[in-house]
Parts: structure tokens; sequence; C-alpha cells
């Protein structure tokens, strides 16, 4: 009775350890998605941008 008490016991600890574990890497990725994915998205607008202006200041040179 003992050994399985402690065994069950060790197991709920491993089983624990295990899910706090995935638990903090899901949420690491999550912040490091949401770091990274921002900073892209003000790269990739600040690239529109210059296009964006480029083409302004070429359809002003036609006129």
């Amino acid at each position: 009775m003992l050994p399985a008490l402690i065994g069950s016991s060790i197991g709920i600890v491993v089983a624990s350890a295990e899910v706090l574990m995935l638990a903090g890497t899901a949420g690491m990725g999550y912040g490091l998605g949401r770091k990274y994915g921002r900073r892209a998205c003000q790269v990739l607008d600040r690239f529109e941008g210059r296009v964006l202006d480029g083409m302004k200041a070429k359809s002003m040179k036609a006129e």
C-alpha cells in the first residue's frame, strides 16, 4: 500500500511539473510571437509608407 501511495505521489508531481513546463513554454511563445509580430508589422508599415511616398512623388513629377 505504501509503495503504491509513494509511486502515485511521485507520478502526480512529475505530471504537474510537465504541465507547468508546457504552460510556461506556451506563454513564452505567445509573448515572443506578439513582440516579433508587432516589430514585423511596424517594418512592413514603414516600407509601405516609403513605397507610397515614392509613388506620389513620381506622380507629382509627371504632372
